[in-house]
């Protein structure tokens, strides 16, 4: 199983500069669109969407350059099913960036509720990401308190 350097493409992303590098804006408007839907999974998962999660939103949205995007849009929960088939229906060079951009949406207002540690567990498991690799980038992240993006 990859662990989660493997996963993050060998970066470390401990700040904005390196996080740019997590979402390339190569990747095509319709990728970029499912991205922006797995986040919209992941901020959701626990049915209370924080400030920080929608800014969090609005500022990936934005470095997307997707200009469709109405940010008074609801955020609708996605079962961990649906999350995993749209990550595995993402280029496979892109699905390991998109992961780590999904463990920031998830730490972006400082906790991760079961809801959201489940559907990246499960998203971490479609790629075959061992789940202890997943569980120590989670608490880097926290510890770090960084903002993403």
């Amino acid at each position: 199983m990859p662990d989660l350097h493997h996963f993050c493409g060998g970066a470390v992303f401990p700040g904005r500069a390196a996080e740019s590098r997590a979402y390339p804006r190569s990747v095509e408007i319709e990728e970029r669109t499912k991205v922006v839907g797995l986040i919209k999974a992941v901020i959701a998962a626990d049915g209370v969407v924080s400030v920080e999660e929608r800014e969090f939103l609005s500022r990936v949205v934005g470095r997307f350059g997707i200009v469709d995007h109405n940010p008074s849009d609801s955020v609708i929960p996605s079962d961990p099913g649906r999350a995993t088939t749209t990550l595995r229906g993402l280029a496979p060079d892109v699905q390991s960036r998109v992961m780590a951009l999904l463990v920031e949406a998830a730490v972006v207002d400082g906790k991760v509720e079961p809801e959201e540690r489940a559907l990246l567990l499960a998203s971490a498991a479609t790629l075959g990401i061992d789940a202890g690799a997943l569980e120590e980038r989670i608490a880097r992240r926290l510890k770090s308190n960084v903002p993403g993006v």
